[in-house]
């Protein structure tokens, strides 16, 4: 806040003027009644608090001064004084302060005058505002609940999406099993892992929209598709004012937007470093300042957040806050790529053949032998969404009853060779596959890395969250 600090004890007004300002105010000092009201005219504050007892003119005149007829709308004068005197206090209520302190001043009562006055304030701003511009807020409130009717609309329809997933390996079945489970409970942020493609976003649905089919709000935002100068404003919203170009209302941000119910935080890992620290915050105290804005909002949502980056090594160079990734990975969820769980690729393609066919009115019924053995052996890099873009592309170039090789190897993403009969074959086909590490592997060459989980994954040929997933897999078959 803007405060006016008036008091003819130049000690004592020194001392007031830093503690202000340490709390992040900005301070105007004058040390009477006539340099205050001189002052006072040349700029705009939003309290004054001033002493009573001054030689010449006391607090009292002061308010007379500053008022001088007009409305309410200046700064709150808050008087203090040594002297405890519940006349005095009367009579400076009715001259129209806004409070009263005694000296010497207890500063956690001082603070709690200051959340009272900047609480005050934005309320004078906020009914000011909707008096001077009545027919605009209508408008802008009537638009706003339109587009909170569309985003329920949206909602729902996510929702279908999460009923219409197909789950086949039992390693996606423990996936699902561990996003029900944490559904159960809204306090425990979730961090989910995984490589682009598998469907990182389909199991954050799952942890908000269990088997209850709530019509809570699920918001997401891609913290790698916002520039960090935008991010802040997008994540927290901002008052009106709070910088040039913004609406002139203010705007709610997805903290707002979420409430009651789960905020998705895409690519986690990408989110600037300046702003980690902030949302650890929200995390922990349930509550935020939007951009410009000096009054707390509470929050009640669910953190569901999603990387396809390494965070030890992103927490190595400093890009990460080890205490952040600590309290987002209460829940943890690991999804293997869909190389290591081949029991999904042909029944996920066949679902996503069936549903392009359909859509598209083509004939594909069925995948012969030789097609499914050119989908098993190819590595899918680009996991589940690669498959599905590859049956929508079939089903766009091709109509016929039953799906063939021919139909879509040149697809993929890995060089082709010529197999027997001069057909294309993805070269994954024509290739010997790394063996699978056994479990006996995995302990032997973790422990030969000395626990270190980043060197063993390199080690043995897998990423380091198949490593995280394996160990949890042995964990619970010991159990």
């Amino acid at each position: 806040m803007r405060i006016l600090l008036v008091d003819d004890d130049a000690q004592g007004r020194a001392f007031l003027a830093d503690y202000l300002n340490l709390l992040g105010h900005a301070v105007t000092s004058a040390d009477c009644v006539d340099r205050a009201v001189q002052v006072y005219r040349q700029e705009e504050f939003d309290l004054v608090l001033s002493d009573i007892s001054m030689p010449g003119a006391t607090g009292i005149d002061l308010i007379g001064a500053l008022r001088g007829g007009e409305d309410e709308s200046g700064a709150d004068i808050v008087l203090y004084t040594g002297h405890i005197d519940v006349q005095l206090a009367i009579q400076a209520l009715r001259a129209g302060a806004y409070d009263y302190l005694t000296k010497p001043i207890n500063l956690e009562e001082l603070g709690a005058v200051l959340d009272r006055v900047e609480e005050h304030m934005g309320l004078r701003r906020e009914n000011r505002r909707l008096t001077e511009h009545f027919d605009d807020e209508v408008r802008a409130v009537t638009q706003e609940k339109e587009e909170e009717l569309e985003e329920l609309r949206s909602m729902l329809s996510q929702q279908a999406e999460v009923d219409g997933i197909g789950i086949f390996s039992p390693a996606m079945w423990q996936v699902v099993h561990q996003a029900e489970q944490y559904h159960t409970d809204r306090s425990v942020p979730v961090l989910i892992q995984g490589e682009t493609g598998v469907g990182k976003e389909i199991v954050a649905k799952i942890v908000h929209y269990g088997r209850e089919h709530t019509t809570l709000p699920f918001v997401g935002i891609n913290c790698a598709a916002i520039s960090p100068n935008l991010f802040e404003s997008e994540l927290f919203g901002y008052e009106p004012g709070a910088f040039t170009g913004g609406a002139n209302r203010g705007k709610r941000g997805k903290l707002d937007i979420a409430k009651g119910g789960s905020l998705f935080l895409d690519e986690i890992a990408e989110i600037p470093v300046e702003l980690q620290a902030k949302l650890l915050r929200v995390i922990e105290e349930n509550q935020f300042y939007r951009v410009g804005g000096l009054k707390k909002h509470e929050t009640d949502i669910r953190i569901i957040a999603a990387t396809n980056l390494d965070f030890e090594e992103r927490m190595e160079k400093g890009l990460f806050r080890r205490d952040l990734f600590y309290r987002l990975n209460v829940g943890q969820i690991i999804i293997p790529p869909l190389r290591e769980r081949r029991e999904d690729i042909v029944p996920l393609a066949k679902m996503f053949l069936d549903a392009s066919a359909r859509k598209r009115g083509r004939a594909f019924a069925d995948i012969s032998d030789g097609a499914q053995k050119a989908l098993l052996d190819y590595h899918w890099p680009g996991n589940v969404r690669e498959l599905k873009n590859a049956m929508e592309w079939v089903t766009l170039m091709h109509d016929a009853p039953t799906l063939e090789p021919s139909h879509f190897v040149h697809l993929f993403a890995a060089p082709r060779s010529t197999a027997p009969g001069g057909q294309a074959v993805p070269e994954a086909a024509g290739r010997t596959r790394r063996k699978r590490p056994d479990n006996a592997e995995v302990l032997r060459v973790l422990e030969g890395c000395g626990g270190n989980k980043t060197h063993a994954a390199r080690k043995l040929g897998i990423s380091l969250r198949t490593l995280y997933y394996r160990l949890e897999r042995m964990e619970q078959q010991e159990e």
